[in-house]
């Protein structure tokens, strides 16, 4: 985890947000089903053994993806999903690599986020350039 470090929640040792002292500290996302402050153990395992990596992405740069998916395919994702496409775009690829993003969720219910981001960015045509490095398949 990006800001963590060992902790334990629900009764499990795992990596965790929190303060200096060891309180658990209340995370912050635009989709709720990121705002939780630690991960599971077995994904705590897997950073230790150095088998997956974890990085951070914010919620205008999920928001951009989100937005460059539905323009590009039709497809309005999760915010959660989103956060993963987001992940794409700040990731360098060689040629021949093949990344899979599974698209989960629905989208429709974070409209209201959505068009509370078009209202605050005042858009008025296109919001994002087309101009991507993903080439969908």
């Amino acid at each position: 985890m990006v800001t963590g470090r060992p902790g334990i929640i629900h009764g499990s040792r795992t990596m965790l947000m929190q303060t200096d002292d060891g309180q658990i500290t209340e995370p912050y996302s635009i989709s709720a089903g990121l705002d939780y402050p630690g991960i599971g153990p077995i994904h705590s395992y897997l950073h230790k053994i150095k088998r997956v990596i974890f990085d951070n992405v914010n919620d205008e740069e999920a928001l951009e993806a989100a937005f460059r998916l539905t323009l590009l395919e039709g497809i309005i994702p999760a915010l959660e999903s989103a956060h993963a496409l987001a992940w794409l775009g700040k990731h360098q690829f060689r040629k021949d690599d093949v990344v899979v993003v599974t698209i989960s969720g629905r989208g429709d219910k974070d409209m209201d986020a959505y068009i509370k981001y078009m209202e605050t960015r005042k858009c008025k045509k296109r919001i994002i350039d087309t101009n991507t490095p993903w080439r969908f398949i």
